[in-house]
């Protein structure tokens, strides 16, 4: 079964928090010159579309929306937008569901993306899965180490996770790390098979059993 949506943070020490922002955060306030960009292009909207909302770590650096101008395939896009020369931090957006009826399941996030002058972290493409209780993750890729930089065509890429029994949400999206523009078209997320390896950081492998307890070495 394939679900089609319409248009619409990373393993390392420093990046551990922003995993925990990119759930976090809403709407930012839209800025006059959003607005103004909306007047001037009727074709591109300054605001996240139905179903998604604006998140990352430095919200208020970006903009959002759809350009109904950039397609791929006859789809239109949803982008994020830098809106500061400078920025220490990501923004983009993202939405979440229930993960019950794919618990079992393993599936791919897959959309087409376009990048221009994305030139620091890239642009990326992220899936997570919650537990039902405890907030813990499940599992987790943000293309940390494989992201789309610099000023690229249309190409497809995507994200394979395993959905636990105990899961309890799916949250996924697109983000832009540091400045550039970046657009996404064509999102499928979608249940493959066994031969489809996961995408995700592995599973740790703990020891079977206690080792050096005299601290031996």
């Amino acid at each position: 079964m394939v679900t089609r949506i319409m248009p619409f943070p990373f393993i390392r020490a420093s990046l551990a928090v922003l995993l925990t922002l990119v759930s976090g955060f809403g709407l930012a306030p839209r800025t006059g010159a959003q607005s103004q960009d909306t007047a001037a292009n009727p074709k591109v909207t300054t605001h996240a579309p139905t179903g998604w909302w604006k998140n990352g770590s430095k919200p208020a650096a970006y903009v959002v929306g759809v350009d109904r101008e950039i397609e791929h395939d006859s789809l239109p896009s949803a982008y994020a937008r830098s809106i500061e020369p400078s920025i220490e931090g990501f923004g983009g957006m993202m939405q979440m569901c229930d993960a019950q009826s794919h618990l079992g399941k393993r599936l791919r996030l897959s959309a087409w993306m376009k990048t221009e002058n994305a030139n620091d972290g890239g642009a990326h493409l992220w899936f997570r899965i919650d537990a039902k209780e405890g907030g813990a993750t499940l599992g987790f890729d943000n293309m940390d180490g494989r992201p789309a930089k610099g000023t690229t065509e249309w190409t497809n890429y995507s994200i394979v996770l395993d959905v636990p029994a105990n899961a309890g949400a799916l949250a996924f999206g697109f983000f832009i790390d540091g400045t550039g523009h970046a657009w996404v078209s064509g999102v499928k997320l979608e249940e493959v098979g066994r031969d489809v390896p996961t995408t995700g950081a592995p599973e740790k492998k703990w020891p079977i059993a206690p080792v050096n307890l005299n601290f031996a070495d």
